[in-house]
């Protein structure tokens, strides 16, 4: 049975797990997760595939997780890109429609389109992702939807998204080897702030900080415009790292620690206070202060704000207003954060709550996910939605080639033999 024009799915590769949703639009448009598949990632680095295989095998069991509880078939799937070799800026295309004034056609919101993806970039990149704003008709602006609108000169603001191509065809050629087709790519903090910023905040300001294990994202939006977006390869793993460094013990009793002990809010901390971890061979333990632990998390994490924030001053306009800023990922659970991240940002701070999206599993909110893990994939959802149910501003679509059927057949068929003999 093939994959319904109705039912989506969502794939987030990460640095340490896959996590795959399958949901269905009801019959009022809403979203509706019914699958949700997760698999331990190995073979990615900082969002690169660094080892093929592992990372096909984890994909390959995320998703099969999924359409088994869903009891749906996934064929096509909206897939997540994060990584510094992703880049944005913001641009303006135009094009004269003559000399006269005429009616705006969909041709030319297609050429305008494709001139809105024409950028002078570096050699071995592409644009991943046009993410636009408004339209310009001759003088007026702010418009949401030209199409038969009379005017000479039509323009539009868009946000746009470059990246080096050899990274994301390496990941779509793992996700094509587990046998699926992956119908766009989304820079994973822009998924995140779709299923995480409220209206309000998407008006007013808001900055979402998606906290991984190997990247720090980050999307900024104001006036419902995207105006800044990145990536840092500093995230859970480097505070781990930190640890080990520190206090000589092993990446496994760093993660422990850090979970149970660790706080931003030092005044809370005794200097009286200690806790027990692992030496660094695993074979006994030995005492450390909790308050140079805390310090040692928070260190890292205000650089990591701050650098966040850098970039986001950087690549807004200078006056462009926020209001506040958005925790998501797996390692926004820390105890502080969000008073960390006020003090930082100089701006209100709250823990990302998903947002237009019912989970009839239940299970994006059990123990096996970190809480807000799994943003980018819900958002992925909602992108999809958006592309399926247009809202007023029609969604610019980078050119993608896609197989024919007799190619997809062959890719199935080549993942399921791949599977059979893995079970040889």
């Amino acid at each position: 049975m093939a994959q319904g024009p109705r039912i989506l799915a969502g794939l987030d590769v990460g640095n340490q797990r896959v996590l795959a949703l399958v949901a269905e639009l009801d019959e009022h448009d809403e979203l509706i997760i019914r699958g949700v598949g997760v698999a331990p990632s190995a073979g990615m680095r900082a969002g690169q595939v660094v080892q093929m295989k592992p990372v096909v095998a984890a994909i390959k069991a995320a998703v099969e997780e999924a359409e088994f509880m869903a009891k749906l078939p996934v064929e096509r799937v909206l897939a997540s890109v994060a990584g510094t070799f992703v880049s944005g800026r913001m641009t303006r295309a135009a094009i004269m429609l003559g000399p006269r004034e005429r009616e705006v056609t969909a041709k030319d919101l297609t050429q305008l389109h494709a001139a809105a993806q024409r950028q002078p970039l570096p050699p071995g990149h592409t644009v991943l992702n046009v993410i636009t704003h408004s339209y310009m008709l001759d003088d007026q602006d702010g418009v949401l939807d030209p199409q038969d609108m009379v005017g000479r000169q039509l323009a539009v603001d868009a946000y746009v998204l470059a990246c080096q191509e050899s990274h994301v065809r390496t990941l779509e050629k793992a996700i094509n080897a587990a046998g699926l087709v992956v119908e766009e790519f989304l820079f994973a903090p822009v998924a995140s702030a779709m299923a995480t910023l409220t209206e309000d905040e998407r008006r007013l300001g808001g900055i979402v900080v998606d906290i991984g294990y190997g990247n720090t994202t980050f999307a900024a939006f104001s006036s419902e415009k995207l105006v800044a977006a990145g990536c840092f390869p500093l995230a859970g793993n480097k505070v781990n790292d930190d640890i080990v460094h520190r206090f000589q013990t092993t990446a496994a009793g760093a993660e422990k620690v850090k979970v149970a002990a660790a706080t931003m809010l030092l005044a809370d901390v005794g200097e009286e206070e200690t806790l027990s971890v692992p030496t660094i061979d695993g074979r006994g333990a030995h005492v450390i202060p909790r308050r140079a632990l805390c310090e040692t998390v928070r260190f890292r994490l205000q650089e990591i704000f701050e650098l966040v924030l850098a970039d986001v001053m950087r690549q807004a306009p200078a006056d462009t207003p926020f209001t506040g800023v958005v925790l998501s990922g797996g390692g926004a659970h820390l105890d502080g954060l969000v008073a960390l991240a006020e003090e930082v940002f100089v701006k209100r701070a709250r823990l990302a709550e998903l947002e237009g999206v019912a989970d009839a599993t239940n299970l994006l909110a059990s123990s096996e996910l970190p809480s807000r893990s799994p943003a980018v994939a819900v958002g992925l959802l909602a992108y999809g939605k958006k592309l399926l149910v247009p809202t007023n501003v029609p969604v610019v679509r980078a050119q993608r080639r896609h197989d024919g059927l007799i190619s997809r057949l062959t890719r199935k068929f080549m993942a399921k033999r791949e599977v059979a003999h893995d079970h040889v």
